[in-house]
């Protein structure tokens, strides 16, 4: 990977450069090199800390990482690697939106046309009142949110429409 290294309140040294890409190996096995359009990594010297930052631009998609240590080289290990882990995340995040969408098989047969449940979920059912799940149901930018009305004790179901307003379905025994 060919990067800018640049550092402010103190000279770098020869040393340093190659501890610093010994340790970028590993974010460089992540990365192609037709993917990387630019590579940049500071280091700062502040009152008791070194201050390490790295902005890598990947097509169009820049991560930054900043990692602050009194010692030099703790920074350039921690900021490796959440590098390393930025990457790798960035790019399972795009191979998995460019995955293709599974094809359902329709089968004319009625007995072959049976759901499966392939996920079961045990979760908590809130008890509150109304007012607060609908500040939790916005906090949450969720298409519903289910809860037990403290106030009725009834299990309530908020519902976000597409007017954007909500509906509130209110069940009973």
């Amino acid at each position: 990977m060919n990067y800018r290294f640049t550092t402010r309140g103190f000279e770098a040294t020869a040393a340093m450069q190659q501890y610093l890409e010994k340790r970028l190996e590993k974010v460089d096995r992540v990365i192609r090199d037709e993917e990387l359009v630019s590579a940049e990594i500071k280091a700062e010297k502040d009152a008791t800390n070194y201050v390490v930052k790295a902005n890598i631009n990947l097509r169009g998609n820049v991560i930054v990482v900043q990692e602050k240590d009194p010692d030099l080289y703790a920074a350039i290990d921690n900021l490796c690697d959440a590098l390393e882990k930025k990457v790798k995340k960035l790019k399972s995040t795009i191979r998995d939106k460019h995955r293709e969408p599974k094809q359902l098989e329709i089968s004319s047969a009625p007995e072959e046309s049976e759901e499966e449940v392939v996920e079961t979920r045990r979760l908590p059912l809130n008890v509150m009142p109304l007012e607060e799940a609908i500040l939790q149901f916005k906090a949450m930018d969720r298409q519903f949110f289910l809860f037990r009305n403290s106030e009725t004790g009834e299990i309530n179901l908020l519902l976000l429409r597409k007017d954007g307003k909500l509906s509130l379905y209110e069940f009973f025994e």
